[in-house]
């Protein structure tokens, strides 16, 4: 029998199929508010998380000031080789971005290893591009950090389509396939309302589909969007994802979730899981919001349904 952590290799160096069972059981992602609350409350989502078959933590340098990686550390110390660790690097504690030169991504870096309590971290992704800086010397400190034995696989989030396509073949050329990280769901969001991330675009998705690369899905369930009936205001402005298409999918939403005896945004999030090379990542505060997102493993939809949720045809 595979350990966790074996299982994850496999998952993230094989070909995504979104109708393997194995690979579906396993895609989502954990991340939540680590670091913005109290440990035990971190401690039991993770647990609860682990327990259920789930593979993978996510988290920042920068999240919760700084404190976010700090959070996950004891609970990962007490349970080493139990959940796999992604987090990224690229923005100081006040989530700006900082140049990426390779001092400073090694830096940060060793801190995350000191934080969590790891000797290496599953994957490391850049927070942001750095624009003054030609993506064959971005790809040479990722692959460093390889070589170092301070990660295992890299990649990159909130790139445009074109220099993310540039980092893959750069990384392809020196033997690695990069993991991509931007918000993608059922429900696509306005742009301009998004803050500055990046959704992944047709544009992107063609470099994901192009190179075959896992894309970690931010954001998967619209931050609640399909769970409300309401509009909300999000930091003071409008959601990004209250849009007359999103509106009309949650609709879909609601309507498959009554025929299928669960929620809304489960059904929302299991259209997710029927994209290949998506890995969702969920943001729940609690351990019963992480069995709604769980149980998305167990809704099959049909090619119909999928198309149907989205086109509303």
């Amino acid at each position: 029998m595979r350990s966790p952590l074996q299982l994850l290799d496999g998952l993230l160096d094989g070909p995504l199929d979104e109708k393997g069972t194995e690979s579906v059981a396993h895609r989502l992602v954990l991340g939540g508010p680590f670091g913005a609350e109290p440990a035990d409350v971190s401690a039991a989502r993770l647990a609860h998380f682990a327990d259920a078959g789930g593979l993978l933590v996510e988290t920042s340098h920068s999240y919760a000031k700084g404190q976010a990686e700090e959070a996950i550390g004891p609970w990962l110390r007490r349970n080493p080789g139990t959940l796999g660790v992604a987090t990224k690097v690229g923005h100081d504690v006040t989530g700006a971005d900082i140049p990426l030169t390779r001092h400073t991504v090694h830096g940060h870096v060793r801190a995350a290893l000191r934080s969590l309590g790891l000797e290496t971290i599953d994957v490391l992704l850049y927070h942001c591009d750095d624009l003054d800086r030609p993506v064959a010397e971005l790809a040479d400190t990722l692959v460093s950090l390889v070589e170092a034995g301070y990660v295992r696989r890299v990649g990159a989030s909130n790139w445009q389509a074109q220099r993310l396509s540039a980092l893959a073949t750069e990384l392809a050329g020196r033997g690695h396939t990069p993991v991509a990280s931007y918000q993608f769901g059922l429900a696509e969001p306005d742009p301009a309302l998004l803050g500055g991330s990046l959704h992944a675009d047709t544009a992107v998705l063609d470099v994901v589909r192009a190179h075959r690369l896992p894309l970690f899905a931010w954001s998967a369930q619209a931050r609640g969007y399909f769970a409300r009936t309401e509009p909300r205001e999000v930091n003071g402005r409008p959601d990004p994802f209250d849009t007359e298409d999103n509106r009309a999918r949650r609709r879909r939403c609601r309507e498959l979730a009554g025929h299928l005896g669960t929620r809304p945004e489960t059904v929302a999030l299991a259209w997710s899981l029927r994209q290949a090379q998506v890995w969702p990542s969920i943001g729940p505060r609690t351990t019963d919001q992480v069995d709604r997102s769980l149980a998305a493993r167990r809704v099959c939809l049909t090619d119909d349904q999928v198309r149907w949720l989205r086109h509303g045809r």
